[in-house]
């Protein structure tokens, strides 16, 4: 790891990105009935996590969606010779924030 100034902030030029594919089952030890990718980038050289934005929090199988703090994204995945429907039938959960009253 390099070391940063902290009068100078770290440019972000080079980055590290980690990737898990995940096979989801309906039932355990059953048939693989959906795949996801779980993916998270920092820099390189500061170590500083990066976030993704615009999706909500969960995880669902119909379109992406993030961890609650947004560092990791979660995308549902499937062969490019399987059914555009394949992994639809996997449960998920969604994260909604609200405002305090």
């Amino acid at each position: 790891m390099t070391t940063i100034d902290p009068d100078r902030a770290c440019p972000h030029m080079d980055f590290v990105a980690d990737v898990t594919v995940n096979r989801l089952s309906n039932t355990e030890g059953g048939p693989i009935d959906a795949f996801n990718a779980e993916i998270t980038i920092r820099c390189a050289h500061c170590d500083e996590p990066f976030r993704f934005m615009g999706c909500p929090a969960g995880l669902l199988a119909d379109r992406p969606a993030v961890s609650p703090d947004e560092a990791e994204l979660r995308a549902p995945i499937r062969p490019a010779s399987s059914d555009p429907d394949f992994g639809l039938g996997i449960p998920g959960f969604a994260v909604n924030y609200r405002e305090g009253r």
